[in-house]
């Protein structure tokens, strides 16, 4: 591996890997994706919509705006989210995640 020159990662990255993360979990959804009737599926707007990464002492903090499916355990949906942010983050970047913080801002009608 070449040893010479920078190695950076914007902020924004961090944040679109949070929210494919964040989007892959079945019953949630960053507020960057619009329901649309069921035959059209869900469309796309801006995955990092909601999400706010920032370093801490410990590592990075990601504060996630999520809407929840209508009926789902938001408690246990929540925790999948916080586990597949985290690991996504740190594998892709190598860089430890202090914290995932979820907050439900909104219900999908399903």
């Amino acid at each position: 591996m070449l040893e010479a020159g920078e190695y950076k990662l914007r902020q924004g990255v961090l944040e679109l890997i949070a929210g494919i993360a964040l989007n892959s979990v079945e019953g949630a959804s960053g507020v960057g994706l619009r329901g649309e009737p069921a035959e059209e599926g869900r469309k796309r707007r801006n995955l990092a919509k909601g999400i706010k990464a920032s370093p801490s002492e410990d590592g990075m903090t990601l504060d996630l705006e999520v809407n929840m499916d209508y009926g789902v355990d938001f408690h246990a949906v929540g925790a999948e989210v916080q586990r597949r942010v985290k690991e996504a983050v740190e594998s892709m970047t190598g860089w430890p995640v202090a914290a995932v913080n979820v907050d439900v801002v909104g219900v999908n009608a399903v």
